[in-house]
């Protein structure tokens, strides 16, 4: 892909077309994505056979037209939502982590479990990050549809 053509029409497409999948059940229609951006149906066909055509792919499925071009795309993939800056990082998840398990400590009368609290945070922010941020990770794909 062309570096103009990826930034003024085929990122927008996509986006618009991650966003139409997460409104609609996982799908999103070419007259859709071209209603959202204002768009006639040949730029989106334009971008949608380059999108298409990248691997790794940015959806799991894509619905031809009996007369050419596509109708519908189906489920982005983790390819796509990290295109869209759409995808979760496992760091961010972990340190909301932190972050929440700190609150409960601020939070917690007894001060036993206060002193669990802490200690669980400190080592997922020192010691266990590697592991921690793995196991986000491993999470976070689950969630997302195992890409």
């Amino acid at each position: 892909m062309s570096y103009p053509a990826w930034t003024e029409q085929h990122l927008p497409v996509l986006r618009a077309a991650v966003e139409l999948c997460d409104e609609q059940n996982g799908t999103a229609s070419e007259t859709d994505i071209a209603k959202r951006l204002g768009l006639d149906d040949a730029a989106v066909q334009t971008a949608l056979t380059a999108l298409l055509a990248e691997d790794p792919p940015f959806f799991v499925k894509a619905d031809r037209r009996f007369v050419g071009g596509y109708e519908r795309v189906w489920q982005p993939t983790g390819h796509a939502r990290r295109a869209v800056r759409q995808w979760p990082s496992a760091e961010a998840r972990l340190n909301e982590m932190i972050q929440i398990l700190e609150l409960a400590a601020d939070r917690e009368p007894d001060e036993e479990k206060r002193g669990w609290l802490r200690k669980t945070a400190g080592w997922l922010g020192s010691a266990g990050r590697e592991v921690a941020v793995d196991v986000t990770a491993a999470v976070i794909n689950r969630q997302m549809g195992g890409a």
